[in-house]
């Protein structure tokens, strides 16, 4: 099926919808917005839906952790949430400068060393590592336009900052009772 909206037609629609939230945003007292996700594992299969609002994203493992391969690991979703949020940061800043972007494309990469994960070394990073990410595009508009873009955009993206400047995370184990 063919898009409602180009993508320029598209950025129209979200400047008009940025400026509406940040006078939104202006006038009110404002909070902070509680973000959360949960998983409950599925017994027997080891599946993880996790859901987040109303929506649910089905992860799992490959065969050699015990999965089943049905859907992304987390180190992957990890990467799929910074491609999604490079994207809407880039849709965003492109909106407000009114950049003329018929095409965007984001790519996210990374690698792991399961060693470290699975505590086989300790010689070995445990978490995702040689992060790097490719925006691509077409469109009217020149590079110094999209470097501009891309600077602000490592100033602005909530996930990408989240991975560079890591934030505190506080963790508690509690049991369930039958």
């Amino acid at each position: 099926m063919a898009p409602i909206w180009s993508l320029r037609e598209f950025l129209v629609r979200k400047r008009q919808a940025l400026a509406a939230f940040r006078d939104r945003l202006r006038d009110q007292q404002v909070t902070p917005v509680r973000l959360s996700a949960a998983v409950t594992v599925a017994a027997g299969t080891g599946l993880r839906p996790v859901r987040i609002r109303d929506h649910t994203v089905l992860s799992d493992s490959g065969p050699a952790l015990g999965g089943y391969d049905l859907g992304p690991n987390a180190p992957e979703l990890l990467l799929a949430a910074m491609a999604s949020c490079i994207a809407h940061s880039a849709l965003a800043i492109a909106a407000d400068r009114e950049l003329a972007i018929d095409d965007l494309q984001v790519e996210v990469s990374g690698q792991i060393d399961y060693r470290g994960a699975l505590a086989v070394s300790t010689d070995v990073p445990v978490a995702p590592t040689d992060l790097q990410y490719t925006i691509r595009y077409r469109g009217d508009v020149s590079d110094a336009e999209m470097k501009a873009l891309q600077s602000d955009l490592e100033r602005l993206c909530p996930v990408l900052l989240a991975v560079l400047q890591p934030q505190s995370l506080h963790g508690q184990v509690e049991r369930i009772e039958a």
